[in-house]
């Protein structure tokens, strides 16, 4: 049986703003968290987070939340890519959650399409002390 190995794409440096809570729900307590801009660089990918996306999280009666990112980024060569970013957090008893997400693309025909065909898994951190930024990144699968 072959093992993955997972190769480096891209970091991303998302700006976030101020949590909305939509309230409790079936699923347990709903929030949305909007994506106001932010920028990426790797070897595979650079360009910039678009503002107009959103980070949807289910918080759950067992202490995980589930979260859901809705967003586009835009590429330096100025090709548009839809990402869906869909993951856990789960506390970790004394230590760093454990966060871990499927990266889903959907790019135009032409330089980035290899990102539709391939699977994505990724890390979320918070990246300044004012938990403004967001910390991603993404490694292929192959």
């Amino acid at each position: 049986m072959e093992t993955p190995f997972a190769r480096f794409v891209f970091e991303a440096l998302v700006d976030i703003a101020p949590a909305v809570v939509q309230g409790e729900t079936a699923s347990g307590v709903r929030r949305f968290i909007p994506i106001t801009g932010g920028r990426l660089e790797g070897p595979e990918l650079s360009g910039e987070v678009l503002p107009g996306g959103a980070d949807w999280q289910t918080l759950r009666p067992d202490g995980c939340t589930e979260i859901e990112a809705i967003y586009a980024i835009r590429a330096d060569d100025g090709a548009v890519v839809a990402v869906r970013n869909r993951g856990l957090v789960a506390p970790v008893e004394g230590g760093t959650p454990y966060v871990r997400t499927v990266a889903q693309f959907e790019a135009p025909k032409g330089p980035h399409d290899w990102l539709n065909r391939a699977i994505f898994v990724g890390t979320l951190s918070v990246a300044n002390a004012e938990r403004t930024v967001v910390r991603v990144r993404i490694f292929q699968l192959d």
